[in-house]
């Protein structure tokens, strides 16, 4: 007979199992208890201790009873939003307490702007505690919100928030658009329960659905040829944007790569073969000879979003529409079209580089110089 007990999160009789964490884990060696609350939370794990026997780590149903009903909800929900997103989530006490620490934030946050009967949860994308992103929902429209890692500079933020503005306004790129507070200021911050001062940002909600969702019959060549003029106008509106004194984003130039490729050289390589080996160990000189042929032009090196990814971009009435840049500074052109390019087929990327030398050229040897990117990718 199936064991069951009361969800710890919304209290639903669950089916529950006790068994070694998952392999993905953290620490393989911990006992965990597999709560199958399918109707609300979805499936997710809980730490456990094993000393006398196996049982759920006093420390997080501790936790867990000094919470609200609201809090508990926001918990449930937000678990059944990630498992429904393919997320695989095991619980121990600090995570639980990062949830709720940003619950507080996202609470104090909303009041912040001109929203009615608004609602919040995490987006499901992933639970990253030091940048959380929540879906708002409001009567009739959805947002979402970042809260950005403490610490974080303002100047960090503006940039980000300069750089999708001029992509919209100079290259017609569709992206996330900014939203106000209710003092007109794009960039708010809070410190809500004498917690430390965060920033934070909303933006407007793209309808549609991420590239990755698409299958191969979806992906026409006429969506193909648009992702490569879209990626070609981004890149336009970097070689010719003028940027102010304050503008502040990471450089993934020769300084960011070489540490990355001796940190892979100096790795244990058994498995590799001689050939593998060697083209590793030319790995440094030949991307410092690139460097040295084509240095830090405004036509080969700027600013790059640095993670377009078929999940980045979302398909809205059409139009691909970027959207996650966190990770966008200053670097080779050649980096974002390899991270969207290697996803297609020989014939799709003819058709994707044809869409984009339709807004800006590429040296006659590019896919040479692709294949160079694609080595360095992987480190």
């Amino acid at each position: 007979m199936v064991e069951k007990m009361p969800c710890p999160f919304c209290g639903t009789p669950v089916e529950y199992a006790i068994e070694s964490s998952p392999e993905w884990y953290r620490d393989p060696s911990l006992p965990v208890y597999r709560i199958d609350c399918h109707e609300k939370c979805r499936r997710y794990w809980l730490e456990a201790i094993s000393d006398p026997s196996p049982q759920i780590d006093p420390t997080i149903l501790a936790f867990l009873n000094s919470l609200d009903d609201e809090q508990r909800t926001f918990i449930s929900e937000s678990t059944r939003h990630a498992c429904d997103n393919g997320i695989l989530i095991v619980y121990n006490r600090n995570i639980l307490q990062y949830l709720i620490t940003d619950w507080h934030y996202a609470k104090a946050a909303v009041m912040l702007y001109e929203f009615n009967d608004v609602s919040f949860r995490i987006s499901g994308a992933g639970f990253d505690v030091a940048n959380m992103l929540f879906f708002l929902d409001t009567e009739d429209a959805r947002f979402t919100l970042r809260l950005h890692r403490a610490g974080t500079s303002i100047h960090e933020i503006r940039s980000k928030i300069y750089w999708l503005e001029a992509l919209w306004s100079k290259g017609s790129v569709k992206t996330l658009s900014p939203v106000p507070g209710r003092d007109g200021e794009m960039i708010q911050c809070i410190s809500p329960n004498d917690l430390p001062p965060r920033y934070v940002t909303v933006y407007d909600w793209i309808p549609g659905e991420t590239l990755n969702n698409f299958s191969a019959a979806e992906k026409t060549p006429e969506l193909i040829h648009r992702l490569g003029t879209v990626v070609g106008r981004m890149h336009s509106v970097s070689e010719t944007l003028e940027l102010p004194d304050w503008f502040i984003r990471p450089r993934y130039d020769i300084d960011w790569i070489t540490p990355r490729i001796e940190e892979a050289l100096a790795s244990d390589h058994t498995d590799a073969s001689t050939e593998e080996q060697a083209k590793l160990s030319s790995l440094s000189s030949r991307f410092s000879q690139f460097v040295a042929e084509h240095g830090e032009r405004r036509d080969v090196f700027g600013l790059i979003h640095s993670d377009l990814e078929p999940h980045n971009i979302i398909l809205s009435d059409g139009q691909p529409c970027p959207i996650d840049v966190r990770e966008f500074g200053f670097g080779y052109y050649l980096s974002d079209i390899l991270t969207l390019s290697r996803h297609f087929s020989e014939d799709e990327q003819t058709i994707f580089f044809e869409g984009y030398q339709e807004i800006r050229s590429l040296p006659t040897d590019y896919r040479q110089q692709l294949a160079l990117f694609e080595e360095l990718r992987v480190l």
